[in-house]
């Protein structure tokens, strides 16, 4: 099922500020070490707010720590 904005919303959204992204590389590097994630089934990042959307079952825990092994430290948005 998706909701107006195109997310499935069945499933968990989790909001991550994250730090040190500065370019459309950054954001290729971010979606894909979130992506890699078990439980994970969609990921956008917006580089100007520095907010990582992610869809899935998933321990928060584990996007912040695969983010901070890349070098971006990251805060779940609660």
């Amino acid at each position: 099922m998706a909701s107006a904005d195109g997310y499935d919303t069945s499933l968990p959204l989790h909001r991550l500020q994250v730090q040190g992204a500065s370019c459309g590389g950054c954001v290729k590097s971010i979606e894909q070490t979130l992506k890699s994630v078990a439980g994970v089934s969609e990921v956008s990042m917006d580089l100007v707010t520095g907010i990582a959307s992610v869809i899935g079952v998933v321990e928060p825990k584990n996007l912040t720590d695969a983010l901070d092994r890349v070098g971006f430290p990251a805060t779940l948005i609660r």
